[in-house]
């Protein structure tokens, strides 16, 4: 008995719902858990340890802010590496994957170059693999960073 009026009250519910106008979520609206807005947008980040949560040094060798792209709930990031040169390789993690970035932009007289690449969210720190090379130091190793964006500084700048 108690499990036909459960079936009726739960179906009543949903009929009610129904003709209410209940919407439901769209693709869109559910790729877009960043809730933003399509449109670009500056983000400070600082460079982080892999291990901890104390700025790396290669911080330095970032320039700040990136900017956001969003489009139909996806989500593209651009930053600017100072110091090209030594930094030869500069990879992200997005969905379980390392992945290359995208260079958009190189200038050898201030080496400088802008990357591009995909992010899931701005909540949690992007994980990222640098390879860094200063041949006049010898000095040859890969590093582990993470970019720990700062939600609170998201300034749209076009929408």
């Amino acid at each position: 008995m108690y499990k036909r009026y459960s079936v009726l009250v739960l179906s009543i519910l949903m009929v009610s719902l129904f003709m209410i106008g209940m919407k439901p979520v769209s693709i869109t609206q559910a790729a877009s858990s960043s809730g933003l807005a399509n449109g670009t947008y500056t983000l400070k980040y600082d460079v982080l340890k892999a291990e901890n949560n104390s700025v790396s040094m290669a911080n330095d060798y970032f320039e700040k802010p990136a900017k956001l792209y969003v489009k139909n709930g996806k989500m593209t990031m651009q930053v600017q590496l100072n110091h090209s040169e030594w930094t030869t390789q500069f990879k992200v993690k997005y969905k379980g994957k390392i992945m290359d970035t995208k260079v958009i932009q190189s200038n050898s007289k201030k080496d400088t170059r802008i990357v591009q690449f995909p992010i899931a969210d701005i909540k949690n720190p992007i994980v990222s693999k640098i390879h860094v090379t200063v041949s006049s130091y010898k000095y040859d190793h890969d590093y582990t960073i993470r970019l720990a964006l700062d939600q609170k500084s998201l300034k749209a700048i076009k929408k």
